[in-house]
């Protein structure tokens, strides 16, 4: 394939060969030049079109009088295919030839005048890719030249034996009527995979005007697909869109004196400051009309595949069958796909666009194309109505824990909408900055790394799966994929505003501030050196916080192309998760809080002296503050209990004198009342006053049904404090289930560096009743003393860390084999 003109200035010398089969070249290289002046004034691509094709086909004509007409009168025809046989011929684009026959007897006799053709067009700078076949052939179905079929859709006569067309022309009809259906389907495939190459969108940084997902290759599509299908178009601005993109081209072609498509930051700019773009403008506004109309055309085919899935074999729709099922009163789902059931519904109930978000991401069925052209009619309406929800948070949150948060995000991208729920979303809309270096404009960009974090959903490839298990122990998933979609958007008060609880809105604050943290300390920071690993846990806090930021920091870098994310990078980030956790870690124990500010109440100073740092970072001032009332209310008896109901649990805090063995009681307590413990800590402060911490479910319904029971726990734990009972005592006759395949194989680790007082012990075992009690319980039964425990539990999965002393020493060697013998026989 070759350009359709090789050169300007050079265009036509004055040579024996070039003039050979053409009467005069300079009539076809003054039109050359008129054509590109008059665009490079107007901008009006589809006039130079018309003409260049017309160009095209007088020198053809001439070529075809000159070399073939004088050898054969009959049976041979120039037929013009492809974009010259439509009528879209840009100045450097392939010129396709089909050289017909109307049957084998004159294939001999073409060969030696056909070459002198040839060397004529090539001589005239045309590139030309031909095809010699008879019209028999053209009209054979094999599935091997699919492509042959496909060109003909458009073909057009220009040169030869019009008769002879006009016969093949009148049988092609009954072809496409017995073969159109595999032919949609073969243009669909290959547009299909066509897209998948660009990840399905629009938004790259630097598109190909001719090839990327709303390319003029979709525009053909959807009209070859039109004919084929017979759907009508209804789609407002495509004529527009067309001739823009088609303007692009052609001035692309004209800059590069090549068949050169692609839209680089350069070409932007240059695009930007064109003569017919009236008084020009930025870079980043071009590319935003460019987006513009590319989403048209990628809407319009998009829609021309749709009906050709309408058009499948029953045997699919059947395979499909069973989502039409899930249809309710509002949606329906027909192919996979939901529709509306009243196109107005969302500019008169704005709410049922959440109901629609959850509908698709509970199910796995993408919106329509025709429901997402409905909601963008309700831009406003949904902007108000986000911005008067009471309940928003909920709302969102809901969408964002379901299993297809990824197909309910891109509708509500896809559909205008995002900006009404995320005001600052407008800043990134279709936003290009090269300096990025991302392969997507900013707010494809962002959904691209919320994607990137959702797949990490069963990942089980090795680099890839211990992100996997990050994503599994974060307590607020919604929460870090609200803040991955404000990472890009600068500065997100308004948005941020609209999460419902303070914690959550508080992580989202910090992870966005701090976005950039993990990736600089990574690329930028020697991870061996202990002082990073120091400031990057001064600055993150948390160990939640962390793993979050890591994940989030993980997403945005695989975000910024396929290849990004590479072993090296990954390898990379995991250090430095590794580096910091170990610090956090370590600073449970050793990093204490001495003292207050002066203007501190004494009651708080006293309390809280000698907790971890750990206990400021991770309690806000309204829990810190209740705890001080608690540790007021245990001041007469040393105890204070206090049960809260929580989102999926209950919170126990307890206030107590520190005894022996006093932590795994309370757990045995729990246990013993069939409550599954999800997560526990137990500080310790100067004065020896604990303050643990119980979050807990309750699967057998205990407190709900009977909630007399909550006083009776609340009295056992209150006794248990005082040392009157012994928490392990209900735990008999449950014992450890039986005969079931561990999932997760039970690990221990110790680490007596952490730490100059005791020795950092870490536990992962698969879950289940009675767990942390027998686990404190090893500790407490070989005379050693438990400082801190900090428990949680992801799904399945136990994950404890305690600090351990024996006789105020770090655990030796023998003691260490010993326990972890212990520990890992109850887990």
């Amino acid at each position: 394939m070759g350009g359709a003109y090789w050169g300007l200035d050079n265009l036509m010398r004055d040579n024996a060969s070039a003039s050979a089969g053409l009467a005069d070249n300079s009539p076809f290289e003054d039109e050359w030049r008129r054509i590109e002046e008059e665009f490079q004034s107007s901008g009006d691509a589809l006039r130079a079109q018309a003409a260049l094709t017309g160009r095209t086909d007088r020198i053809v004509r001439e070529a075809y009088d000159a070399s073939i007409a004088p050898v054969l009168k009959q049976g041979v025809m120039f037929v013009a295919v492809g974009a010259w046989g439509r009528g879209t011929l840009f100045p450097y684009s392939p010129v396709d030839l089909l050289v017909m026959t109307e049957g084998e007897a004159a294939r001999p006799l073409l060969r030696s005048p056909l070459d002198a053709c040839v060397r004529t067009l090539w001589d005239a700078r045309l590139r030309l890719a031909h095809t010699v076949k008879t019209a028999g052939e053209c009209l054979e179905f094999h599935e091997q030249e699919l492509e042959l079929a496909v060109s003909l859709l458009e073909a057009r006569f220009v040169a030869g034996d019009e008769a002879a067309y006009a016969r093949f022309a009148s049988k092609w009809p009954a072809f496409v009527d017995r073969h159109g259906g595999k032919l949609s389907q073969y243009l669909a495939r290959v547009a299909k995979a066509r897209h998948a190459k660009y990840q399905n969108t629009v938004l790259l940084s630097e598109p190909d005007v001719l090839e990327t997902p709303g390319g003029l290759r979709d525009a053909y599509l959807a009209r070859r697909l039109d004919g084929l299908t017979g759907r009508k178009s209804e789609a407002a601005g495509m004529a527009e869109a067309v001739s823009f993109l088609s303007a692009v081209r052609y001035f692309l072609h004209y800059r590069a004196g090549a068949d050169k498509n692609g839209v680089s930051s350069e070409a932007q700019a240059a695009l930007a400051g064109a003569r017919f773009e009236a008084g020009g403008v930025t870079s980043a506004e071009w590319m935003r009309k460019y987006f513009r109309h590319a989403r048209v055309v990628h809407e319009e085919a998009r829609s021309a595949l749709e009906a050709v899935e309408k058009s499948e074999a029953p045997v699919l729709g059947s395979l499909r069958e069973f989502r039409s099922r899930l249809s309710n009163s509002e949606f329906s789902v027909t192919r996979d796909r939901v529709q509306l059931r009243h196109v107005r519904q969302p500019v008169e109930d704005p709410a049922v666009v959440f109901r629609l978000l959850e509908f698709i991401g509970r199910n796995g069925a993408a919106a329509a194309p025709e429901a997402e052209a409905s909601l963008r009619g309700a831009e406003e309406q949904f902007a108000a109505y986000c911005a008067g929800a009471k309940q928003l948070w909920p709302m969102v949150e809901s969408v964002l824990r379901l299993p297809h948060t990824r197909l309910a995000l891109r509708t509500l991208h896809n559909s205008g909408l995002i900006a009404g729920l995320i005001p600052e979303w407008k800043r990134i809309e279709g936003l290009v900055a090269p300096e990025s270096g991302h392969r997507y404009a900013m707010d494809e960009h962002t959904l691209q790394a919320v994607e990137r974090v959702l797949e990490l959903r069963g990942e089980t490839d090795g680099g890839r799966q211990r992100f996997a298990q990050l994503l599994a122990e974060v307590d607020s998933p919604a929460a870090l994929l609200y803040a991955l979609l404000l990472h890009e958007v600068g500065t997100a008060s308004e948005a941020i505003a609209r999460v419902g609880e303070e914690e959550e809105r508080s992580t989202v604050a910090f992870l966005v501030e701090n976005r950039n943290l993990m990736a600089e300390a990574m690329s930028g920071r020697d991870l061996d050196d202990p002082a990073t690993a120091v400031q990057i846990a001064a600055k993150v806090g948390t160990i939640e916080h962390l793993r979050q930021l890591t994940l989030l920091t993980y997403g945005c870098i695989a975000a910024v192309s396929p290849e990004a994310m590479n072993a090296w990078r990954m390898e990379q980030l995991w250090r430095t998760y590794e580096v910091a956790q170990r610090e956090l870690t370590r600073e449970l124990e050793t990093d204490r809080i001495q003292s207050l500010p002066g203007n501190a109440p004494p009651m708080e100073a006293a309390f809280v002296t000698g907790f971890p740092t750990r206990y400021l970072r991770a309690h806000t001032p309204a829990e810190i503050e209740a705890h001080l009332r608690l540790y007021e209310e245990s001041r007469p008896t040393g105890v204070a209990v206090e049960l809260e109901r929580i989102d999926g649990g209950y919170k126990l805090t307890i206030i107590a004198r520190d005894r022996p063995a006093l932590f795994a009681s309370f757990a045995g307590a729990l246990s013993g009342f069939g409550f599954d413990i999800l997560k526990a800590e137990a500080f310790a402060n100067a004065k020896r006053v604990i303050l643990d911490t119980f979050i807990f479910a309750d699967p057998q319904r205990t407190l709900d049904v009977n909630p007399t029971e909550a006083e009776r726990l609340l009295d056992l734990i209150r006794r248990v404090a005082m040392g009157k009972t012994e928490g392990q005592r209900l735990l008999r006759g449950r014992g450890v289930a039986e005969g079931k395949k561990r999932a997760i194989e039970p690990q221990v680790r110790f680490d007596s560096d952490a730490c100059e007082t005791a020795t950092l012990v870490e536990i992962e075992a698969e879950d289940r009743p009675g767990l942390l009690f027998n686990l404190a319980t090893v500790f407490t039964s070989s005379a050693c003393n438990i400082d801190v425990v900090l428990i949680d539990t992801k799904g399945r999965k136990a994950i404890d860390v305690f600090y351990v002393a024996h006789g105020g020493q770090k655990l030796t060697p023998g003691l260490q084999a010993t326990l972890k013998e212990r520990l890992l026989e109850v887990c």
